[in-house]
């Protein structure tokens, strides 16, 4: 699938680069709804643009096309698909990983995904998004990154610098009709299969990049954006901010706490 080949530029470009990403969140009278993961890369496009030109000439081996000026065109797409059809043909890689990430992926077969890409007016937007019966159904779901990671077998088209990026964290949601609870997760990292010069690697790596990281950190952010039936009556979240009727609620968290100290990400909404 040609826009998986765009995608794996994504996922390297948006690891490695400024960016938006919201957590949206709307609940309908029953406790059912709709919940989409939102990336903005638009500060980034001018360089993947570039980037996603030149893995397609390269897996494509055919020469750049021309405008009637004698210019590159400009890339552009908007395009929607469904996460079943990326699992559908990426079968073989899926049957490489280990079972607990099978399932993960199967999981996600209920989602659809939206990319709109343009160049010229510096825009990319995308969105893996879904409808729900119970908030509840959204336990330990992969974020649109590490899920194209996943079907591509593993963090390869990304590596190491793609890898401090990576996110460490599970949620797990619960809505009664009255209390929306969310409570965020910091994984544990298994390092028992690295060796000692593996981990010394790592290490010098982390300590090299720390400066690029907090240059990437302080040009994005994490927002989550959630909607209810009701009015709100308080957050746990001190800087949480209300809409006029006060059924919508937004959050925004500092990137490095999203990455560093995802337990701070946990909330509770209480409503009227």
């Amino acid at each position: 699938m040609k826009l998986f080949n765009y995608l794996l530029v994504v996922v390297a470009l948006v690891t490695l680069s400024s960016c938006s990403i919201t957590e949206k969140i709307i609940f309908n009278e029953d406790n059912s709804g709709k919940f989409a993961y939102e990336i903005d890369g638009s500060k980034m496009m001018s360089m993947m643009g570039s980037a996603i030109k030149s893995e397609t000439e390269k897996k494509s081996k055919k020469k750049k096309k021309k405008n009637k000026e004698g210019e590159r065109e400009q890339l552009e797409i908007d395009s929607t698909f469904t996460f079943k059809e990326l699992l559908a043909s990426k079968q073989d890689s899926i049957a490489k990983l280990p079972l607990e990430e099978q399932e993960k992926l199967k999981r996600m077969e209920s989602f659809s995904v939206r990319m709109v890409m343009n160049e010229e007016k510096g825009i990319f937007n995308y969105s893996l998004f879904t409808d729900f019966k119970a908030i509840g159904d959204l336990k330990d779901l992969m974020s649109p990154m590490e899920s194209v990671k996943s079907l591509n077998g593993g963090n390869k088209s990304v590596g190491n610098k793609g890898d401090m990026m990576k996110e460490n964290n599970s949620s797990e949601y619960a809505f009664d009709g009255k209390i929306f609870k969310k409570k965020v997760q910091k994984l544990a990292v298994d390092n028992s299969n690295k060796d000692a010069e593996t981990l010394k690697e790592e290490e010098e790596l982390a300590a090299s990049m720390k400066e690029s990281m907090k240059l990437i950190y302080d040009q994005s952010d994490f927002k989550v954006v959630y909607q209810f039936p009701r009015a709100v009556k308080k957050v746990s979240i001190p800087n949480a901010l209300y809409s006029e009727d006060r059924k919508t609620v937004t959050i925004l968290f500092d990137m490095k706490e999203y990455m560093e100290n995802p337990e701070g990400l946990s909330l509770e909404v209480e409503l009227e």
